[in-house]
């Protein structure tokens, strides 16, 4: 009887549940991609997300890419660039909380647009917890031979629990349309949603 040999495999089984714990709980917790998923949805319903479902993953999937080879380690030991990444990903994220802030209700036909693909995808380079979770990543997992195998098994794994997460969060917002669309509810839930995300990049600031 032949059994399974973690050898033939890109790294050990208890490895891999490792890293999918990792991806799952870096995923799903409350978060920018996962709030502007809830507001996508909520405003345009769920196929308007799809961009923003694709666009994050592809985007963290390369920042990975670049993890592997050591640029996300060499970017955070610079001060300097830590800094410019660190405050071009706290303006992105206010810019994008005043436009989800302001926008009203369906009625006023003033509603915050989805992101594009490049969109979501470009946001996650100016994210520096994004960053620090790739070179923490590649510091942890793509250590060894078999790298090139091994990079592509992680940016799978993250892919699709980045992927798992955005829907879920979207189809919460997609639920909620329907009652938000009543009165004024759905431009209070904008606002709430605008401080939310200020809040994140004031938390960012203070870090």
């Amino acid at each position: 009887m032949i059994g399974t040999d973690d050898t033939m495999l890109p790294m050990p089984a208890d490895e891999l549940l490792a890293l999918a714990a990792l991806a799952v709980a870096g995923s799903f917790t409350p978060g920018p991609n996962n709030a502007i998923a809830t507001v996508t949805g909520a405003n345009h319903g769920l196929r308007a997300t799809l961009p923003h479902m694709l666009g994050v993953p592809f985007g963290f999937g390369s920042m990975l890419v670049a993890g592997s080879v050591g640029v996300a380690a060499l970017l955070l030991a610079h001060p300097l660039l830590a800094a410019t990444i660190k405050w071009l990903g706290i303006g992105y994220l206010l810019f994008i909380a005043w436009l989800v802030a302001r926008a009203g209700s369906l009625a006023e036909r003033r509603v915050a647009q989805p992101l594009s693909f490049w969109q979501s995808a470009a946001f996650q380079y100016a994210n520096p917890k994004a960053w620090m979770l790739a070179a923490a990543t590649a510091g942890t997992f793509m250590t060894g031979e078999g790298s090139a195998l091994r990079t592509a098994v992680i940016v799978l794994v993250f892919a699709l629990a980045a992927f798992g997460s955005l829907v879920t969060w979207a189809s919460i917002g997609a639920a909620l349309r329907g009652w938000l669309q009543q009165g004024r509810r759905l431009a209070y839930f904008n606002r709430i949603m605008g401080l939310l995300l200020a809040a994140t990049a004031l938390w960012m600031a203070l870090r």
